[in-house]
């Protein structure tokens, strides 16, 4: 067993499921107490249900850094310029989505009817969605992208990472093929190109934190995963415009706008992560370089 863990990749997969596990588990104890329903789900019941993920995460971190031997730094949690990257990743996660709504606009196919500032509900969304990050961004880009990553090489992983990431969201609710290929992308070019740019996770955290509270708190989109959350957004949107380029309700994600770019974005960050030499080979290939 101890020689089966040694291998990146069984070490990746053990501790993503040991993730998945202890959130489902604290999800399921937290809907039973709190006799939370799919209906009328606020924003304070939302942000507890997100710190079960926090709490999952966490709860790995110890036996990561024990199998790995590995300091905080090397998990993917450097102090070093971590503020100014997660704070950089919030802007970056905020212009995508201002492009994305901004093309739907200029088309005609986003409108908003009013402004309602509720200092309350956005900060509670932004916690919320800074939660989900957290544990979302450990467990697919901090487990299954950079541990994989020292036996695959960078590519595989990633592929392998995003791939992952968007089959979890498959249960969400309105959640379409097209969406899963959208949150595919988005994981795979965006966030993993973030963390491989800095080799960090605090760049994808930050990134994955501005996306979902634009999105849903902000342009008041909704999302597959947040769309049940009864939050009182910036702006009340309304999408109306063909599904194919703007998704379907509450589900920005499968629309071709947000994909293509999401695609682009992603594709800047990992053209900057390979210029900065950040790309690495399969283990294979180095083993093979090095005799």
């Amino acid at each position: 067993m101890r020689k089966f863990l040694g291998h990146p990749l069984p070490q990746a997969f053990a501790l993503l499921f040991v993730v998945l596990a202890v959130f489902f588990a604290l999800q399921a104890v937290l809907v039973a107490v709190l006799q939370i329903g799919p209906e009328g789900l606020t924003p304070a019941l939302g942000l507890l249900l997100g710190l079960a993920g926090v709490v999952a995460a966490l709860v790995t971190v110890p036996p990561a850094r024990r199998m790995e031997g590995e300091s905080l730094a090397g998990l993917g949690f450097p102090a070093k310029n971590a503020v100014r990257h997660l704070l950089g990743g919030i802007a970056v996660g905020a212009v995508v989505q201002a492009l994305v709504f901004g093309i739907m606009a200029v088309a005609g196919w986003y409108t908003f009817s009013a402004v309602t500032v509720n200092v309350g509900s956005l900060v509670i969304m932004t916690v919320l969605a800074l939660c989900v990050a957290f544990w979302e961004e450990w467990a697919f880009r901090g487990l299954l992208l950079r541990l994989p990553e020292k036996a695959l090489g960078s590519w595989w992983a990633l592929v392998l990472s995003a791939v992952v990431f968007g089959l979890i969201h498959a249960p969400n609710a309105n959640a379409t093929a097209l969406t899963l290929v959208g949150i595919t992308v988005a994981g795979g070019l965006v966030l993993g190109g973030g963390f491989l740019l800095t080799r960090s996770l605090w760049l994808p955290i930050g990134i994955h934190t501005g996306w979902n509270l634009f999105q849903n708190s902000v342009f008041g989109a909704g999302s597959t995963g947040a769309g049940a959350i009864s939050e009182t957004p910036l702006l009340r949107g309304h999408v109306n415009g063909p599904q194919l380029w703007v998704g379907g309700p509450g589900d920005p994600e499968s629309g071709l706008v947000l994909i293509l770019v999401a695609a682009a974005v992603g594709a800047v960050l990992l053209v900057m992560a390979v210029r900065a030499g950040h790309i690495q080979p399969p283990r294979r290939k180095t083993a093979a370089a090095t005799v």
